[in-house]
C-alpha cells in the first residue's frame, strides 16, 4: 500500500469517525425510565444541548423537599444527565479516534516503514539517493579514502593514496563526511 492511499483511506475513516460523533451528539436523548422527556418541551433534546445548556433539561424548577416530588425531580434529572455525559463522551472518544486515525496514524506508519526498509536493506544497501558502498574520497585527510557503506562513513583508513580505479564516481556521488 502506498503511502498516498493510506493517507485517503485514513482520512475517508476520520470522516466516518466525525459523522458518527456528530450523529450520536445530535440524536435525541431517550426518554428517561421514571416518565417525561430530556428536554424543555414534547421532545429529548439532543446531548450537545443537555452537555452545553444543563438547566435546560426540562425537569422544571426544583421541587421543596415537602412536596414528595424530589426524589422522582432527582432520578428524572439523573437519568437525563447521565445519558448526556454517556453520548458526550463517546461523541469525544470517537473524535479523538478520527483525529488519531487521520492525522497522527500516517505520518508514523510512513516513518516505521521508512525504518524498516532502511533496517531491513541492511548496513551495505545504498542510502534512498544515496551513493552506492565502496571507496571514496576523505574530504577530512587530502589524498586519503574512506569506506562508505551506503548508510554511514568506516573509521578513518589508512592513510591509502586516492585512486580512481577505487570508487565507481567519486566526483560526481561522493557522500559528503559526517
Amino acid at each position: 500500500m502506498t503511502f498516498r492511499t493510506l493517507r485517503i483511506v485514513c482520512t475517508v475513516a476520520a470522516a466516518v469517525l466525525v459523522g458518527c460523533a456528530l450523529a450520536v451528539a445530535v440524536i435525541p436523548l431517550p426518554a428517561p425510565s421514571v416518565g417525561g422527556t430530556c428536554g424543555p418541551g414534547m421532545g429529548s433534546e439532543t446531548p450537545a444541548e443537555a452537555f452545553f445548556n444543563p438547566v435546560s433539561i426540562g425537569a422544571g424548577p426544583k421541587p421543596s423537599a415537602s412536596s414528595g416530588q424530589l426524589a422522582q425531580w432527582n432520578a428524572f434529572v439523573g437519568q437525563c444527565q447521565r445519558a448526556t455525559n454517556t453520548r458526550m463522551g463517546l461523541a469525544g472518544g470517537l473524535v479523538l479516534l478520527a483525529i488519531g486515525i487521520g492525522v497522527v496514524l500516517p505520518p508514523v506508519v510512513k516513518r516505521i516503514d521508512k525504518e524498516g526498509t532502511a533496517a531491513s536493506a541492511g548496513p551495505g544497501a545504498p542510502a534512498v539517493g544515496g551513493p552506492p558502498p565502496g571507496w571514496y574520497a576523505d574530504p577530512e585527510r587530502p589524498g586519503a579514502v574512506r569506506w562508505w557503506d551506503g548508510a554511514t562513513w568506516a573509521g578513518p583508513s589508512p592513510g591509502a593514496p586516492y585512486s580512481s580505479a577505487l570508487s565507481p564516481s567519486p566526483t560526481a556521488a561522493s557522500p559528503s563526511a559526517p
